[in-house]
């Protein structure tokens, strides 16, 4: 499991700005999901606005952090493999006996169950001394034999607003992947490439342009410098802003790369949104490298 403590302390440095950030998904549907989850994590992008993205190299951790742009709520996910526990009530207790150094006087805690999600809320006075009268929930998820741990919490909290917690943890849709998951050797050469697309894209989105540098394919890389792609992330694609959505559109696979005739290729393209351009089509060049592992070659917007 990832780090915990990150987002009580993210909730500060909210306290203590002017405003709350920009770049809400409104009216719109945020996903999120790893590439080996069998399933896409849905939840209505009102207000909403993915503010990090952390997603590990296995392809089967990650780590979301979504801000709202009022009601002063910070909503975190962390996605693993249901090893630990195998049910929600299970994740809830372990969860809740594990504790957190972040959690400081936890008051009114509450263990109970929304429908058959299990979760634990208290209130915390105060953080580090700063009176933030916040409060928390972690509700647990666990589906398709991998765990979500949902932590929403709330500065300046007013028992008439719990239900923006109960609200929340009801929208939360999983919906499947079209059979996607993990890449197997049965897998077709576009489906391979398109799980390496997501696997790397959070990376380029945000932007992470070291990391997203070193997952490229080996050719790519001899050819372009890691400062080289700095300037090109920063000219391409950091003017776009952050991503709302993004829709596969079509896949073509080759047998043979122009220009590098020993390897396999694919050219994805899907049709995207973003806070700073609406309509957009980015096409992802794909190459399968002589290790088995399908890596991006290039990413090329109009």
């Amino acid at each position: 499991m990832l780090i915990r403590t990150f987002p009580i302390f993210c909730l500060l440095l909210l306290l203590c700005q002017t405003q709350v950030m920009a770049g809400s998904v409104d009216n719109k549907v945020i996903v999120i999901t790893v590439p080996a989850a069998p399933w896409t994590l849905t939840l209505p992008g009102d207000n909403l606005a993915i503010e990090q993205q952390q997603i590990k190299p296995d392809g089967q951790h990650g780590y979301f952090l979504i801000t709202t742009t009022k009601n002063d709520m910070t909503i975190s996910l962390f996605i693993e493999p249901a090893v630990k526990c195998k049910s929600s009530k299970e994740c809830r207790d372990m969860v809740w006996k594990m504790g957190n150094p972040s959690w400081e006087n936890p008051q009114k805690v509450v263990l109970s169950e929304i429908g058959d999600v299990s979760f634990v809320e208290f209130f915390m006075a105060s953080y580090q001394s700063m009176p933030v009268q916040q409060q928390n929930m972690y509700a647990e998820f666990v589906v398709d034999g991998f765990w979500v741990d949902l932590h929403i919490s709330k500065t300046l909290y007013k028992p008439k607003e719990h239900e923006l917690f109960e609200r929340l943890v009801k929208s939360i849709k999983f919906e499947p992947k079209n059979g996607i998951s993990a890449v197997r050797a049965e897998d077709s050469p576009e489906i391979a490439a398109q799980k390496a697309i997501e696997a790397w894209v959070p990376l380029w989105d945000s932007g992470r342009y070291a990391e997203s540098y070193r997952e490229l394919a080996e050719d790519t890389k001899k050819n372009i410098t890691k400062e080289q792609w700095f300037v090109y992330w920063t000219a391409v694609r950091k003017p776009l802003g952050r991503v709302q959505s993004r829709k596969l559109i079509e896949a073509k696979y080759m047998k043979s790369l122009p220009g590098v005739p020993d390897h396999e290729g694919a050219v994805l393209r899907y049709e995207s949104s973003f806070e700073n351009r609406k309509a957009i089509v980015e096409t992802f060049g794909m190459m399968h490298e002589t290790n088995g592992t399908w890596r991006v070659a290039n990413y090329v917007t109009p």
